[in-house]
């Protein structure tokens, strides 16, 4: 991304944790669809530009081809693909009535409660806690076509307020002294509010936009995974799974570019992760990364330690399906909390503060052990039933936050050779 990309960014970033939910984007996006419905002024200019008769429903094209929104008669209705036997109102005719839509939507905002509602939709994403409900997070969800693209986008701004708090938090934590709890507390809304709307973008059907999306820019520090994989927590970890595997097979070659140049450790395991993350979300591409897989283990063999073909064989025996040390029944999944049909969802405490990348008495590491359960749980479910804290608050401790960052970006030595750096 060039550097105007990311000074835009930055600021939308801030805005969104620092200002209020109805003044963010995807807050503005999602009121428009809920004025359509309520708004009858608003309906019916549309409805002229349709064509329709009164009572008939019809469609209107969302901005850069992100979904399309039908105007029933009591509600409306989100959807990723053009219509079948609708009128419809395509994105030359908004343009070419911006200004008097403008003004009427203007008007519906207005005189509606619609900004109001989906400020309160939206709300719960954006924390302070570090994850909404599975109810708040479901409300959501029949609008993800319509949504999705803005939700990346507001994850990618949320992202790069990350690379701005990091290093005052970095630098106290290297010379030994106190982190404000403030900044602590700021970054770890920030982290988890990226997290919630990555989930909201991973629908398997988004994958066309997304991989276009990746073949934009360079891949430097960034992979599907890397954001929020480098945080080193299990809960980011998993939430980064169900991202890759969204984009699916048109990143396969760049994941797999990455894996054939990698000089890290981690770097290894955020390209074997999330080239994993896709073959079990995708089954039937399975096949053919694992033979790019073993190809590019066979290149690395002798110049590389044990731990980096620690994870190449972990990835293997998964996409393969030889990984008997993995999924429900293992011991480190219990030791999460994790559990078949729990209320608690995969949002439980340990997870939360669990790095992905320790090599566990079973000699695997944790990160992988859990893909098989994170591909085979519903986005839907990834949250808790209930809040996991009571109130608008995060229930992690600063205290928490602060070891946990310290271990994910090296402000102190690794605590045991078992973890991956």
């Amino acid at each position: 991304m060039n550097n105007i990309q990311t000074r835009e960014r930055q600021h939308a970033g801030k805005a969104i944790l620092d200002g209020k939910a109805h003044d963010t984007e995807i807050a503005r996006v999602l009121a428009v669809a809920l004025a359509m419905g309520a708004d009858r002024g608003l309906k019916e200019t549309l409805r002229g530009l349709s064509g329709a008769p009164a009572d008939v429903a019809f469609a209107v094209s969302q901005p850069n081809g992100s979904g399309w929104l039908t105007v029933e008669a009591n509600r409306v209705v989100a959807g990723r693909h053009r219509p079948q036997g609708l009128a419809l109102v395509e994105e030359p005719a908004l343009r070419a009535h911006g200004p008097a839509i403008a003004r009427t939507m203007a008007e519906a905002l207005g005189q509606s409660t619609a900004l109001a509602d989906a400020a309160k939709l939206v709300r719960p994403l954006l924390g302070p806690a570090e994850v909404p409900s599975r109810q708040e997070f479901a409300a959501l969800l029949p609008w993800t076509p319509a949504l999705e693209q803005i939700a990346y986008k507001t994850a990618a701004s949320i992202a790069v307020t990350l690379d701005l708090l990091r290093p005052h938090i970095l630098n106290s934590l290297r010379a030994r002294e106190p982190v404000r709890p403030e900044l602590l507390r700021q970054y770890w809304q920030r982290m988890h509010a990226a997290a919630q709307f990555l989930l909201l973008a991973s629908d398997a059907d988004a994958g066309p936009w997304l991989g276009e999306m990746a073949r934009q820019f360079d891949w430097i520090n960034w992979t599907p995974t890397f954001t929020l994989l480098r945080e080193r927590t299990t809960w980011l970890a998993a939430c980064a799974a169900r991202s890759a595997a969204a984009f699916g097979e048109p990143v396969v070659q760049r994941y797999l570019s990455n894996l054939g140049k990698a000089s890290h450790p981690f770097k290894v395991f955020d390209a074997l992760f999330g080239l994993t993350a896709i073959a079990l979300g995708n089954p039937g591409l399975a096949r053919s990364i694992a033979g790019e897989i073993h190809f590019l283990r066979r290149l690395a063999g002798g110049a590389s330690s044990s731990a980096v073909l620690q994870i190449y064989d972990d990835a293997l025996d998964l996409i393969e399906g030889t990984a008997d040390w993995a999924g429900r029944d293992a011991g480190e999944i219990e030791a999460l909390g994790w559990k078949a049909g729990s209320p608690a969802g995969l949002a439980t405490k340990a997870a939360l503060r669990t790095d992905p990348a320790i090599v566990t008495q079973s000699g695997h590491l944790l990160g992988f052990i859990v893909l098989p359960m994170v591909l085979a749980t519903p986005v839907a479910h990834f949250n808790p039933v209930r809040r996991i804290a009571p109130g608008a608050r995060q229930s992690t401790p600063a205290s928490v936050v602060e070891d946990v960052l310290r271990a994910a970006w090296g402000a102190s030595p690794p605590t045991s050779p078992r973890v991956l750096h």
